[in-house]
């Protein structure tokens, strides 16, 4: 009987959290799985740790040498059994009941193509230290967080259907540490839908050695580039850097912005909503969703500048900063060490 998921853990060097992740996944209450593992030419004694457990359910596949994460993958998908991937990291714990219960959510809602759950954030010695909640209450939902360039689905519990995988196929390698997000937006634009199961099935380790740390910056500028196809499908400008910079909330010197920069970019916000209502075919609510995210996300200051275009420039930014004020850096530092500090102090009360 052919397996329902399939568990993919790609592996290198994971010696400290290797055993506490492959047990996590070896006591599922699903037992119709397989657990594939893809070693990328470790040098530690990883190998020896996966080699330890004596379960048909594991099938590992070593790399001869080191081809990186997402060749990985896409090695691990070819020969993948199941209906459906779950995604698994070697530093992560799944809860016992994520497979049962995410192959359930699919069965009840067979218009989407992928799904997360609700997360916990966990230090090195286990303890949760952040949560990680978030509705997809429809399509627009899903794409308002795509032209955020954030993912709409968190990769640590993400499960997805595997002929969907292979139609699109499968992980872009040129974008490495971002192929991720660059492939939920090939789907989002094929307008596939997905959703957030409303329960927390994943502990996502958080450490100085993780792959978001080392190679931060070389994800930051792969997920531009996805997303500056995703605008271009949208849009079709030759240079659209400056509408890029404001969904990403960069700190692209704003403050040297004059009322016709501001002004630019408002339209592209604007053209950029109406065309992807229309290629999309969006629903009333989809626009709804879409315009709710996009606007708490930025502010409304690039939704209101054109009423006050008649204001001098001194008068005009501020109207703008009081509108969309995390184009101020310091601000936006402050309010992201709140948000982690409540976050964390909410795991706490809760463990209590």
């Amino acid at each position: 009987m052919k397996p329902i998921v399939t568990v993919l853990m790609t592996v290198y060097n994971g010696k400290n959290y290797l055993n506490e992740a492959i047990e996590s996944v070896l006591c599922q209450t699903l037992n119709n799985y397989e657990f594939l593992i893809v070693d990328d030419a470790s040098t530690d004694n990883s190998i020896e740790i996966i080699d330890s457990y004596h379960d048909s359910r594991i099938k590992l596949l070593k790399n001869k040498k080191n081809i990186g994460q997402t060749a990985s993958l896409n090695k691990g998908l070819a020969i993948a059994q199941g209906k459906y991937i779950a995604r698994f990291d070697q530093d992560d714990v799944c809860l016992p009941k994520r497979l049962e219960e995410q192959v359930a959510f699919f069965k009840k809602n067979p218009s989407i193509s992928i799904l997360c759950s609700r997360e916990y954030s966990i230090n090195e010695q286990g303890k949760r230290i952040g949560v990680w909640k978030r509705d997809l209450n429809n399509y627009g939902a899903f794409l308002g967080y795509i032209i955020l360039g954030l993912n709409p689905v968190w990769t640590p519990s993400v499960m997805f259907v595997r002929d969907v995988f292979l139609q699109l196929g499968g992980f872009n390698v040129d974008y490495g540490p971002s192929s991720d997000f660059e492939f939920w937006s090939r789907m989002a634009l094929k307008r596939l839908n997905a959703k957030v199961v409303p329960k927390f099935h994943q502990l996502r380790r958080i450490h100085n050695q993780s792959q978001s740390n080392l190679m931060a910056d070389e994800q930051l500028q792969a997920t531009k580039r996805a997303l500056s196809n995703v605008i271009t499908y949208f849009l079709d400008k030759e240079d659209n850097r400056d509408l890029l910079g404001v969904l990403l909330l960069e700190n692209y010197k704003i403050n040297k912005f004059n009322k016709k920069d501001l002004l630019i970019v408002s339209n592209k916000i604007n053209a950029l909503i109406v065309n992807i209502s229309l290629k999309q075919n969006l629903n009333k609510d989809e626009v709804i969703s879409l315009k709710i995210l996009m606007f708490k996300r930025i502010g409304y200051g690039f939704k209101i500048v054109p009423l006050f275009n008649f204001l001098p420039l001194p008068l005009f930014k501020i109207i703008f900063y009081l509108a969309s004020p995390m184009y101020l850096i310091a601000l936006r530092k402050l309010f992201s060490v709140m948000r982690h500090k409540i976050r964390g102090l909410m795991s706490t009360l809760k463990n209590i």
